[in-house]
């Protein structure tokens, strides 16, 4: 069969001669599912396919009649990107989209399109595209500056999960108790690594209200969320996250230490809450307990947060009883039990 039959034929239909040109919008979408067309010559000789709407593909008659895989292994890939690193499978543009959350993930404050791009060595079209999907998944947010960072979507795939439910959706009653009966911000976190991470906050009744936004980052020696899960955690567990960990000292009374940082455990096992004195931001204080899965094990905790003045000792005092009320009214709610408000 004479070559340009045989190419026309696998774009599903028999026509000109080589070397003849041609113009037809369905040009190669059906055959290979890229852009439409506007035009397309197939020239003799060099036999070569040229076009815009395939820019970023090599390949010649001769490759083109032993189908399309031949052609997809030949397409531009990201090896030259210096952000993206490769999977080892041919999926580029699911590696770049990875690579631009990783990239967010890093920034709290968050980026903007030019500046996820710049930071990637990613072309601005494609951060552009890639952003507007996850925001219409809710796994990126866009602030008032156009700056994006990571959305609530996105935390709910890391969240522990029991009966269908969500630790967030089952803990979310307890959290407006806690806010309304102490009048501070209260918050849900969990471990993520070495870190801890805000799920969730339920804003107080203060006129001057301290909370932190979800998807924020801190590090665990300091915070209560991080003393009150590491000393309900099974001590395997626990090791494995000590030894990740990284004890930076903020400030002259911050935990600085393994050993230190372990005495300060045993003691949140025997009082049952965890404690943060101003340990990583200075003037704030927060109080929290745990929340156990139905091993006994901590799997997140409660906490709430306030200025030193209005969390001073004598008003910790008093919401320690509340704070231990609030976190076994989410864990119930977490292993299937009926809550009482």
């Amino acid at each position: 069969m004479p070559l340009g039959l045989c190419l026309n034929r696998r774009m599903g239909k028999l026509s000109p001669r080589l070397g003849e040109p041609r113009h037809d919008e369905r040009a190669l979408k059906g055959a290979h599912g890229v852009r439409r067309l506007s035009s397309r010559r197939i020239v003799g000789g060099g036999a070569r396919i040229s076009s815009k709407g395939l820019k970023g593909f090599r390949f010649s008659i001769q490759e083109q009649t032993t189908g399309y895989r031949k052609m997809t292994l030949d397409r531009k890939t990201h090896k030259n990107v210096p952000g993206v690193k490769a999977s080892g499978f041919s999926t580029p543009s699911l590696d770049r989209a990875l690579a631009i959350l990783k990239c967010l993930g890093g920034h709290p404050a968050g980026l903007t399109l030019s500046q996820i791009a710049v930071e990637l060595g990613l072309p601005v079209n494609f951060v552009y595209r890639v952003t507007q999907s996850l925001l219409g998944h809710q796994y990126l947010v866009r602030d008032a500056q156009k700056r994006f960072s990571m959305g609530a979507g996105l935390l709910g795939l890391c969240q522990p999960v029991c009966d269908d439910v969500p630790l967030t959706e089952a803990a979310l009653p307890a959290m407006r108790w806690l806010s309304d009966q102490s009048g501070e911000a209260a918050h849900l976190g969990i471990l993520s690594g070495n870190e801890g991470i805000v799920l969730e906050r339920v804003l107080g009744k203060a006129q001057i209200k301290f909370y932190t936004e979800r998807g924020t980052r801190f590090p665990l020696h300091t915070s209560a969320l991080g003393k009150v899960i590491l000393a309900f955690l099974p001590e395997e567990e626990r090791e494995e996250v000590l030894c990740g960990m990284k004890f930076e000292r903020f400030h002259l009374w911050t935990i600085a230490g393994r050993e230190e940082f372990l005495q300060c455990l045993e003691k949140v096992r025997t009082d049952g809450y965890a404690l943060d004195l101003s340990e990583h931001l200075e003037g704030l204080h927060c109080l929290g307990g745990p929340i156990f899965d139905s091993t006994g094990s901590a799997l997140a905790s409660l906490w709430v947060t306030g200025t030193s003045q209005r969390l001073n000792e004598a008003r910790i005092a008093e919401l320690v009883p509340v704070v231990r009320q609030a976190c076994s009214m989410a864990t119930a709610a977490m292993n299937g039990r009926e809550v009482t408000l």
